[in-house]
């Protein structure tokens, strides 16, 4: 039973470090460690069934597991089948709000393009909360994330999440959408628009100029 789920813990690792699949989980640059450790796994566990069989061939047979155990297979099984989802509004909802600080230390703003700066949602969140030079202002502005439903009802929230490692150290940056109407939640959306600065305490406005939906990002987090 053990070489078992040594081999199906092993396929899912592999399974994911192969496929854009572990970018739900992890930063791509560890999906080569995922693989690697997955093929590891599989090889153990198949030597494990090789040297039981053997073993059972020589008459050392120590008996079989309880059949229940055969259940802790199963939801390896199921995401081998079925991946589950990057980070969403769900748990972007439920995180608490950016704490806001001083930070000098910002770089200059990329050169537009098209009429606007690309920036990630985070560093857009940043320097709207932390930077005394205020480099946003009256900058147009284009950046990506998916909705949160906003509970105001002033228009809705742009989130996107941030990863060090994976999923479990991630952090949902967000900013209120403005002059959008309203927009069905972890739809993708791509905003033009300004920062409005006010008191609006640790999430700040995005007057959007426009928005698009698009795809869901092959990498859904910002790194």
């Amino acid at each position: 039973m053990e070489s078992i789920l040594l081999i199906a813990i092993g396929a899912v690792a592999a399974r994911f470090g192969f496929s854009d699949a572990a970018l739900a989980y992890l930063k791509p640059s560890f999906q080569p460690i995922l693989l690697i450790g997955g093929v590891v796994l599989v090889l153990l566990g198949g030597h494990g069934l090789l040297r039981d069989d053997r073993g059972g061939h020589e008459g050392h047979h120590h008996g079989g597991s309880p059949g229940v155990a055969w259940l802790l297979a199963v939801p390896l099984l199921v995401l081998l089948l079925i991946a589950p989802p990057a980070l969403g509004s769900f748990a972007a909802g439920r995180q608490g709000p950016i704490t806001a600080g001083s930070d000098s230390g910002f770089v200059e703003l990329p050169p537009a393009r098209e009429g606007a700066v690309d920036l990630g949602l985070r560093d857009f969140v940043t320097r709207a909360l932390q930077d005394p030079d205020r480099s946003l202002d009256g900058v147009p502005v284009r950046v990506m994330g998916f909705v949160v439903p906003d509970e105001s009802g002033d228009g809705y929230l742009l989130s996107r999440f941030t990863v060090a490692c994976c999923a479990a150290d991630a952090t949902a940056y967000t900013t209120r959408v403005v002059g959008d109407g309203d927009r069905t939640a972890d739809t993708w959306i791509e905003v033009t628009g300004r920062w409005e600065p006010g008191d609006d305490g640790d999430v700040p406005v995005l007057a959007a100029d426009g928005a698009t939906v698009v795809p869901p990002p092959d990498e859904p987090y910002e790194y």
